[in-house]
């Protein structure tokens, strides 16, 4: 494996494996810097990755008539206000109804900050004071992914990391949520810099929006700002990669097509790149290593449920649920009786299970007939470390890997789970590696001063 200084040829040929929200976002990037040969290459026949706009209906002054079956809400980013008014995307945004947590054991429904809990008014007010505060840390926009040394040192617990700073009554608050979310069933066992940095993105938000947790979707869907991106970019669809391979250039083989470029960022999940990659014995290491978790949407028509609803189930230690129990739930237009569900699965879970599991939490909530609109859509979802992977410095190993063979990584597993997070790295990326000078957006240490440092 070798690192090859590139040279700004905006005849460069560029391959980037993926047409998810980083993949377009590097294109982007690329472009606005003078390179002309970029090809964009992806298994489905769409773009937009984990963002994915479904029509069911008609577009009213009331109503989008879509469902979001990735994706849910999209938060404040730089990038996105740049592409939005590039695109022509409205300006106005479709508020989504307040996230209420409903409490699976006592049918209880309530803002999330005013759940029952131990902790007076006052300590309550003290913690979401110093929450914010520490959330104020990992909050900046020129931050991108886990490239920040701090959280290498962030490998405790959740609950530990709570307790530690006497904020009991904010994991009380949040967790149900981030776990519907991102989470599932995992976080109790992950590393808190995981959890952190998903509710950093709380930080980007006003103050009441923070409070009422009423986040924001795009008026024409969050996938579409994504399709009028990729229709202006060579993109290659439903191209599904057979192998490839990096010498002096690197040859990327389909079913149907095979490519040379002299670069590739790879924005895909990382267990297809060792599928298909000459992955050298770093690269195999360290992509082994990471775990997953599944996430289903599923779209119901369901009659007998308040209107505009959005909840947040809590799981109690007294009342655990499986994992493949919803965790969210709300209606996807004000009316229309179209509802999202959103449990997460574990590798004995079936498609059955999680169809009764949303029929019981609708009796729950007091509704009566539950319709599919379609089979539920599955995601891999919130690629990790384990702690100790965490504290052993294993993103900076992945940092080392950028560049190597002409190579880059682009993912959820770099960013983290979030759109604007996947936005936001691509970007640096492109700046540190593609541009002229060194990016001044993110004030960093090189890979290689990274190693040296690692060594000493």
């Amino acid at each position: 494996m070798q690192i090859n200084n590139l040279t700004h040829d905006p005849s460069t040929r560029i391959g980037i494996v993926g047409a998810g929200c980083a993949g377009l976002t590097a294109a982007e990037e690329l472009r606005d810097l003078g390179y002309k040969n970029l090809t964009i290459i992806d298994t489905k026949n769409r773009v937009g990755g984990k963002t994915y706009s479904i029509r069911y209906g008609d577009t009213t002054p009331q109503s989008r008539g879509i469902y979001e079956g990735g994706t849910v809400w999209i938060l404040p980013s730089p990038l996105y206000k740049k592409y939005k008014k590039r695109y022509g995307i409205s300006p106005n945004y479709r508020l989504m109804p307040p996230v209420q947590v409903f409490d699976l054991a006592t049918g209880r429904v309530s803002s999330p900050f005013l759940i029952k809990s131990k902790s007076s008014l006052l300590s309550r007010l003290r913690q979401l004071k110093t929450f914010f505060q520490e959330l104020g840390k990992y909050t900046r926009y020129d931050d991108p992914g886990y490239l920040n040394p701090i959280y290498r040192a962030m490998n405790e617990s959740s609950p530990q990391w709570f307790a530690k700073q006497d904020l009991d009554f904010i994991r009380e608050a949040l967790i149900p949520i981030a776990n519907a979310a991102q989470f599932g069933h995992l976080e109790e066992n992950i590393s808190i810099a995981y959890v952190i940095r998903l509710l950093a993105l709380l930080n980007r938000c006003s103050l009441p929006k923070k409070l009422l947790l009423n986040m924001p979707q795009l008026q024409e869907g969050n996938q579409d700002l994504w399709n009028r991106i990729g229709a202006t970019h060579n993109l290659c669809l439903g191209q599904t990669i057979k192998r490839f391979s990096r010498g002096k250039k690197i040859l990327l083989e389909t079913f149907s097509n095979q490519w040379e470029f002299d670069h590739l960022i790879w924005t895909a999940p990382v267990d297809e790149f060792l599928r298909v990659a000459d992955a050298s014995p770093e690269e195999s290491d360290i992509f082994s290593r990471v775990r997953e978790i599944k996430r289903a949407v599923i779209t119901c028509r369901v009659e007998g449920l308040t209107p505009g609803i959005f909840y947040c189930v809590k799981n109690t230690a007294n009342n655990p649920l499986p994992p493949s129990y919803p965790l969210a739930i709300y209606e996807v237009d004000r009316g229309s009786k179209i509802y999202n569900f959103y449990p997460f699965m574990d590798e004995t879970t079936t498609v059955e299970e999680l169809k009764n599991n949303v029929v019981d939490l609708v009796k729950r909530l007091g509704g009566t007939e539950v319709k599919l609109l379609g089979e539920p859509l599955i995601w891999k979802w919130f690629s990790h470390f384990s702690s100790q992977d965490l504290e052993n410095g294993i993103y900076e190993r992945l940092e080392m890997l950028q560049g190597c063979d002409n190579t880059y990584f682009s993912n959820e597993l770099t960013a983290g789970v979030s759109v604007p997070y996947g936005m936001e790295y691509a970007a640096d990326l492109v700046q540190r590696f593609f541009s002229q000078k060194q990016s001044s957006a993110v004030k960093m240490k090189t890979s290689q001063e990274l190693y040296v440092m690692e060594q000493t």
